[in-house]
């Protein structure tokens, strides 16, 4: 198993529930998370957020932000 576990976390602007995607690999989360910086985004989505769970200690850190 890996020890990190990159999430990018979208919350919507209609209410429902936040959409996450999970990915192994911090580089394709990255590349992933930039592909929404881009105006539509804020036409479906508040923020998005690209964070880091460590398996071994527990920990989630917010790695990067996207505000609308």
């Amino acid at each position: 198993m890996e020890r990190y576990t990159y999430e990018i976390t979208f919350t919507r602007l209609d209410g429902q529930p936040d959409e996450i995607q999970q990915h192994t690999s911090e580089e394709l989360a990255r590349e992933c998370f930039r592909l929404f910086d881009e105006p539509d985004s804020a036409e479906m989505y508040s923020k998005i957020k690209l964070g880091r769970h460590d398996w071994e200690t527990g920990m989630d850190e917010i790695l990067e932000t996207m505000t609308f």
